[in-house]
């Protein structure tokens, strides 16, 4: 019964599956790059795909936009300890640190710095 089971809900999944593939319309984060592993620098991603949306190559403390799609990033390599995200442009305000490993929603932050 249990392997049953196990094969009815493998086979509405793949069903599920390509129902969404082929009926879901084409996000303009689609057109990002793909994720690499490992990849280098500070990486921003997308949640739908999950894309690259933006990169970093190593810390310079430069305030920077925060690109638009981003809503989450890693730091892969580069040195980065620190990457607070501000919700104002020009880098004004409280900072909330990024480089954590958690994500946010679809432009809640538009400049960050990396240090």
């Amino acid at each position: 019964m249990r392997k049953a089971a196990d094969r009815v809900a493998a086979g509405l999944a793949a069903a599920l599956i390509t129902t969404l593939t082929v009926t879901l319309p084409a996000s303009p984060a689609a057109a990002g790059e793909p994720v690499q592993s490992p990849d280098k620098g500070l990486v921003f991603y997308s949640s739908y795909p999950t894309e690259v949306v933006g990169r970093q190559a190593t810390p310079d403390g430069v305030c920077r936009p925060v690109p638009a799609e981003a809503t989450w990033v890693l730091p892969w390599s580069g040195g980065f300890r620190s990457v607070p995200g501000y919700r104002t442009a020009d880098c004004t305000g409280p900072g909330y640190e990024l480089n954590n490993f958690h994500s946010w929603p679809e432009g809640r932050y538009l400049s960050y710095r990396a240090s």
